[in-house]
């Protein structure tokens, strides 16, 4: 069941067809942010990771934004409780798919680092238990793939949703473990205009009728 959903999250951003795209919301200069809990699914050794995610976002273009993500680990639960720490950070680049109007599908890659730290004496995977790590917290490098939507609601506020689905593997005293996790987000956020000559919450070239 859990596949079936993030197949339809990660298609969902290429369910939109319009193609003019001087007409959407989103544009050069939108500057989003969004602090939420995300939940994480490893593909490799079982459980749900609890985070505390944010991020933080900025149009480069009507179709372009740099974006960076952290997800700060709150715990485990589930068939196993491998990691002590698992903190994640991503910067990278989303392409944003023309649309009409306030709905913002896109889809992007982010590269990224993991601070991890092994439980200790023992941990379990799913197909053994593993001796113990004495290693202290490590940094080990990550690549992710996104894909989501934001539907801009009014000037202040906005939803969102997206997936992430990240590889790398956790090195330290003993065999290798790996981070390969699909994380998911949804809810408020909120952005602002940030240009040159602009500063506000309504967009350029906008009035109060039109908010």
């Amino acid at each position: 069941m859990k596949k079936k959903i993030y197949f339809l999250l990660i298609c969902l951003p290429f369910l939109s067809f319009s193609q003019e795209a001087n007409k959407r919301y989103a544009d050069y200069g939108l500057l989003r942010m969004q602090g939420n809990i995300a939940i994480g699914t490893p593909t490799k050794i079982g459980g749900t990771n609890i985070y505390l995610g944010g991020d933080l976002e900025y149009y480069l273009k009507d179709n372009i934004s740099i974006r960076g993500d952290f997800y700060y680990f709150l715990g485990s639960f589930g068939s196993t409780d491998v990691f002590k720490q698992n903190h994640s950070g991503y910067l990278g680049a989303m392409y944003h798919i023309p649309t009409n109007g306030h709905f913002d599908p896109y889809v992007g890659i982010q590269p990224g680092y993991v601070i991890s730290q092994l439980k200790n004496p023992d941990v379990m995977t799913s197909d053994d238990y593993r001796a113990g790590s004495n290693f202290p917290v490590t940094v080990n490098p990550l690549f992710s793939a996104c894909a989501g939507f934001n539907y801009y609601a009014n000037r202040f506020f906005h939803l969102f949703m997206h997936v992430k689905y990240q590889t790398g593997k956790h090195y330290s005293d003993i065999e290798t473990i790996p981070l390969n996790e699909v994380k998911i987000a949804f809810g408020l956020a909120y952005m602002i205009w940030w240009r040159k000559d602009h500063f506000a919450f309504r967009k350029p070239g906008m009035t109060k009728k039109d908010d």
